[in-house]
């Protein structure tokens, strides 16, 4: 059950590997969760009979009409003429503003213009010769009415899924709309934006072969882990006490240099632009940089066993994954199956935003035709709400389901971790990623939705808080901004936290087969009974493999700049020599760190998983005959030596 019907009192420990006492956890939990996934497929259903995929398929107007067919009214309280249109042959969806076209309105018509139309007269002429109109239904071809129809220039469009496409071709764009786009005419000119683009086309082969050469990267360090670890963690506290100390010797220097100023001078103070003397500030700035220098050395000093913990962890890491290689499979299944559900989540999201009665126009686009009233571009499209409950309800299931299906990433894992680490002849293995899956489908999938339904329930008020900023922002009080801001803060450090503590809870869920509010109390507990190890292993420990995520992109952008063939070599370096490269560059960058993102963010998770199970393994045993303990002969060595030195290793 759903945090009930299941005490924490029972410490009775059991192989990980016993199939019996383990039973389904949280099942009500699972049931609510199958009940909101018939709800979402219901509401789905509940749109596809209201022509909400004919809509989607089909294209529809501003109107409600969908294209290709002859509409029938809904309701006998239409005015409109338009509403109820005959559309048969009129297959495309035209918009008036491409720029905006959630906000613009839009017709069916019989083709879309197959080149730009830049003057009325063009106008007239293409639309006699293609003997259609591109404006109002009452508009007839070889007319143009400013207030009816498209704004000059009509851009050349390809029809794509029933709609008029602006053409790939961006040299057809006007400078001005390129500038509204990019929005930096400073930087880059509309130009500049069309030759970036065209290069960019040309460079899409060699971006898929640098793709290759970061996943290439990414394997090697990944392979190099197990030699290069001690070096890289040492480098980062060498690094991190030097610069502190050189910082702390840098302010000291500028305050002797001010105190022996003949003359008073000020100092902005940075971030709170506070005007004070600059021999005060420094002075201050000194204090507390030999402050931190102090706290951190100590820091050091005393957290060096846990530090070498920490390598020992990632040797231990290193080992898993040589022997669970199929877990670097695991990012693959997740993104392909978030992918697919994202997929229907949009499908179904275009389709509930055109599930709604369109409101009446007939009176105002008259009144236009006629020649009075306002011009049609500052016309809007009346729509009757969906209920917001609609939206609410779609919105939590892409946040739930989202992180349902890393959940299960995460138990799989944990539970694959846990298997190995527990099995003392790890040559015995076979295949634990499989068992670990089975194992999740068969008894854990209630613990995995309720873990995430937790995290949406934090996340959702924060994304409505999000949505509603710019209302926020518009408030003359600006205690209403400053309390919205910190509880969207708040609100994303508490998910943080609760990630974390899921993770740890899915981890002893996989050791002792209890529900997820036991574990999760368990691994609290487990998390302050161990605060100082799990703060090194975390901190240190993300930043070294945050590290080597860097350390893949700038090698792979460093290939990338000779691949793409960028210009070092001129003598008269200036940025517009460069600037033609940077698109492809950002673009190989974020490729390469999201590739090795993937994969040692599976590091990660392998690391903190086997330190729960250390945790839980000094806790339980202690290392007797009769009690051993299943942890490696490395880790061992690493609790004698502790045991001789007379640390604390808890």
């Amino acid at each position: 059950m759903c945090c009930f019907g299941e005490s924490g009192n029972n410490e009775e420990k059991k192989p990980i590997h016993a199939k019996k006492g383990r039973r389904c956890t949280d099942c009500i939990c699972f049931l609510i969760f199958v009940l909101f996934l018939i709800g979402l497929g219901c509401l789905t259903l509940l749109t596809v009979l209201d022509d909400g995929f004919d809509r989607l398929l089909y294209g529809y107007d501003s109107f409600g009409n969908i294209c290709d067919r002859k509409n029938v009214p809904k309701s006998s309280k239409s005015s409109s003429n338009f509403r109820t249109q005959d559309t048969t042959g009129l297959k495309y969806v035209l918009y008036f503003n491409y720029l905006k076209p959630a906000d613009s309105l839009k017709v069916c018509v019989r083709t879309c213009p197959n080149k730009t139309l830049h003057t009325q007269q063009e106008f007239i002429s293409y639309t006699q010769s293609i003997n259609s109109s591109l404006c109002y239904y009452n508009v007839t071809q070889g007319v143009y009415n400013p207030s009816l129809c498209p704004k000059l220039p009509v851009l050349q469009t390809t029809p794509m899924l029933n709609r008029c496409v602006p053409t790939p071709n961006i040299t057809e764009l006007l400078p001005s709309q390129i500038d509204k786009i990019v929005n930096i005419s400073s930087i880059f000119t509309s130009d500049d934006v069309r030759l970036a683009t065209l290069t960019l086309y040309k460079q899409l082969p060699d971006i898929g072969l640098l793709a290759l050469i970061a996943l290439a990267l990414t394997i090697v360090l990944v392979t190099l882990l197990r030699y290069l670890a001690k070096l890289m963690v040492l480098l980062i506290i060498f690094l991190s006490c030097f610069g502190m100390i050189a910082l702390t010797i840098y302010l000291w220097l500028q305050f002797s240099t001010y105190a022996k100023a003949n003359q008073v001078i000020q100092h902005t103070v940075p971030i709170f632009n506070y005007q004070v003397e600059a021999k005060s500030a420094f002075l201050a700035y000194s204090i507390i940089s030999t402050i931190f220098t102090v706290i951190l050395i100590l820091l050091m000093f005393t957290t060096r066993k846990r530090i070498f913990l920490l390598l020992r962890l990632i040797a231990e890491a290193q080992k898993a994954l040589g022997d669970m290689p199929m877990l670097f499979a695991m990012p693959l299944v997740t993104f392909t199956v978030l992918l697919a559900f994202l997929f229907y989540w949009m499908l179904t999201a275009i389709m509930i935003y055109s599930f709604q009665q369109f409101g009446d126009l007939g009176e105002t686009i008259n009144a236009v035709s006629e020649g009075v009233g306002a011009p049609a571009a500052n016309v809007t499209i009346a729509k009757q709400g969906v209920n917001w409950a609609l939206w609410i309800y779609h919105v939590l299931a892409l946040i739930w389901i989202s992180e349902f299906i890393f959940g299960c990433q995460s138990m799989v894992i944990a539970g694959a971790v846990v298997k190995w680490y527990f099995t003392r002849d790890k040559k015995s293995l076979h295949v634990p990623i499989l068992s670990s899956i089975r194992r999740l489908i068969v008894y854990h999938l209630g613990s995995v939705a309720l873990g995430s339904f937790i995290i949406a329930m934090v996340r959702l008020p924060r994304y409505i808080l999000i949505y509603l900023q710019d209302k926020i922002n518009a408030s003359q009080s600006d205690i209403v901004k400053k309390c919205a801001k910190v509880c969207i803060c708040c609100l994303w450090l508490l998910e943080r936290f609760l990630k974390f503590v899921n993770y740890n809870a899915y981890t002893i869920i996989c050791i002792e087969g209890k529900s997820f509010c036991v574990s999760a109390q368990k691994a609290f507990m487990l998390i302050i009974e161990n605060s100082m190890r799990v703060a090194v292993v975390n901190s240190l420990g993300d930043f070294f493999l945050f590290l080597s995520k860097i350390i893949v992109t700038a090698g792979t952008l460093v290939i990338a700049v000779f691949i793409l063939d960028v210009p070092l070599d001129n003598a008269n370096h200036t940025f517009d020599q460069y600037k033609f490269f940077i698109p492809a560059l950002v673009i190989v960058g974020i490729i390469s760190f999201l590739i090795a993102h993937s994969f040692f963010t599976i590091y990660e998770m392998v690391i903190d998983a086997i330190l729960v199970c250390f945790c839980e393994d000094i806790k339980a045993n202690d290392g007797s005959e009769d009690r051993p303990y299943y942890m490696s002969s490395s880790l061992k060595k690493f609790i004698d030596e502790s045991s001789t030195t007379n640390i604390n290793v808890n």
